[in-house]
């Protein structure tokens, strides 16, 4: 992709690439997984069309195309395999498509497969890599020279990775290459050599919407909302973050060295993180939507310490809850406010590794989250490859990731003048699908936190501004907010 447009330049539509399979049919060891047996059965003209209808802002590339500043966009994919206790986790990544020279440009991928299988791939052929500014559409053609490659290692033309149908049809194939693998954080069973998948997503829930009550003052059926408001279109709480989708529904297959696991309507979710600015030196995370006693049910919690771009040598810690309930409400728990929802007070506790509690605030509603993993070792954990708190810095192993943790969440209502919790709105539900992470560091000790958003921000945050209309506006001038 050229980069010689303005900042307002489109780029080239992405469309589903027919692909030969990566192995015959009769070749892999089918394993069939099944998610929630009361769904029915949906098409891909479904699925399409539920994600144009559900999407988010912020699912567009944020790339301003031609401007010359550090720049990453990574998203995320999770699909819960409940019956089997496991998971598919798919992960993209760009760096630097505008700064030739950068150490670290590149674009690429890693994947989480069955059974503990892992790939990560990279290639500093960035022009490969494109995606479209205003809807989740990405596309990695080819991995033509890839980082770290050496021998007489080359890459093969039919790797590739893609995301088209608005997010809703998952494509690609991976295979080893040169990328050094430490074997005392990768032992050598969980290296896979060739993983290759096919995978079509209906979106139940995206960040929002849904109709049926909640904390947000406003919104109908389907409005979806920016995680962290307005002030997540400018350069200002960089890195940003934001849930694509909270709720899905997802079938298809992942093929890991021969073995093939087939699924049908198990649980989805996916997330992205862009900005100019260094990723969080220190983070957590714990994700589930795979509840059996309460299936729809959606809950999110994370936290990070992270720069302030405006504001130099200041940093925040800044925390997140987010619950979409099975009945449609949504309770954002976040310390930036706004004209439709109160800013939270979050905090937490999280050891090195093991657990996790989080507790958010607002005048009517608290909820807790808890959630345990298992012991360290190589068959209950993963670690994988994230960004670091340095623009010269590219992908680097530092974070750790389980999908088997324990969780319990649990939501009140509040009197609003006392503050004496009322009505359960949930009671202590739990799984044993949750993916925890922690990342950065360092961890020495246990990290207890408290979200605030510092001024002016914290005020800014309040203020009502329509960016998405002013951006409708100026479109046919000028693409002032890519992504949104």
């Amino acid at each position: 992709m050229a980069s010689t447009c303005s900042c307002g330049s489109v780029a080239p539509r992405i469309h589903p690439t027919v692909r030969r399979r990566a192995h015959p049919q009769t070749a892999a060891r089918r394993i069939p997984i099944r998610g929630q047996p009361q769904t029915s059965a949906f098409s891909a003209s479904d699925a399409a069309d539920a994600a144009e209808r559900l999407r988010t802002p912020h699912s567009g590339y944020h790339r301003l195309v031609g401007f010359p500043r550090p720049f990453f966009e990574g998203w995320y994919f999770r699909v819960t395999l409940p019956e089997a206790r496991d998971n598919i986790s798919l992960v993209y990544h760009v760096f630097d498509p505008d700064l030739p020279d950068s150490p670290r440009r590149g674009a690429g991928a890693q994947v989480c497969a069955p059974n503990g299988k892992y790939i990560f791939r990279e290639s500093t052929a960035v022009e490969e890599f494109s995606a479209e500014p205003h809807e989740l559409a990405l596309r990695m053609r080819t991995f033509g020279a890839a980082r770290g490659w050496g021998g007489d290692a080359g890459a093969s033309a039919e790797e590739f990775y893609e995301v088209t149908e608005h997010g809703a049809r998952h494509r690609g194939r991976l295979l080893r290459g040169g990328e050094v693998n430490d074997p005392s954080v990768w032992p050598p069973e969980k290296c896979a050599g060739d993983v290759s998948w096919d995978i079509t997503v209906r979106p139940v829930v995206g960040n929002g919407g849904g109709g049926g009550g909640g904390s947000v003052k406003t919104g109908g059926d389907d409005s979806q909302m920016s995680t962290a408001g307005w002030l997540s279109s400018l350069p200002v709480f960089e890195p940003h973050y934001q849930v694509t989708m909270a709720h899905g529904l997802a079938s298809g297959w992942m093929e890991a060295d021969g073995v093939r696991t087939e699924f049908e309507d198990c649980p989805a979710y996916s997330e992205k993180n862009w900005g100019g600015a260094g990723f969080p030196s220190k983070w957590f995370w714990v994700q589930c939507n795979s509840f059996p006693e309460a299936p729809g049910l959606s809950v999110t919690a994370t936290g990070g310490d992270r720069g302030v771009v405006i504001l130099p040598g200041l940093r925040e810690e800044v925390a997140a809850v987010l619950v979409h309930t099975r009945t449609g409400a949504f309770y954002p728990f976040v310390p930036a406010g706004s004209d439709v929802q109160e800013a939270a007070k979050v905090t937490w506790e999280v050891a090195p590794w093991g657990s996790w509690s989080v507790t958010a605030k607002t005048s009517t509603h608290e909820v807790r989250v808890t959630a345990a993993a298992p012991p360290l070792a190589a068959s209950n954990t993963t670690v994988l490859r994230a960004p670091q708190d340095d623009t010269n810095a590219g992908m680097a192993p530092l974070c750790r990731e389980s999908f088997k943790g324990t969780v319990e969440v649990s939501m009140w209502e509040l009197d609003p003048a006392t503050g004496r919790r009322g009505a359960a709105v949930l009671d202590g539900v739990t799984s044993d699908t949750a993916a925890v992470e922690v990342g950065g560091g360092p961890w020495y000790a246990p990290w207890t936190g408290l979200a605030e958003l510092k001024e002016p921000l914290g005020s800014l945050a309040t203020i009502q501004v329509d960016v998405q209309g002013l951006a409708r506006l100026l479109k046919p001038f000028v693409d002032i907010v890519p992504g949104l």
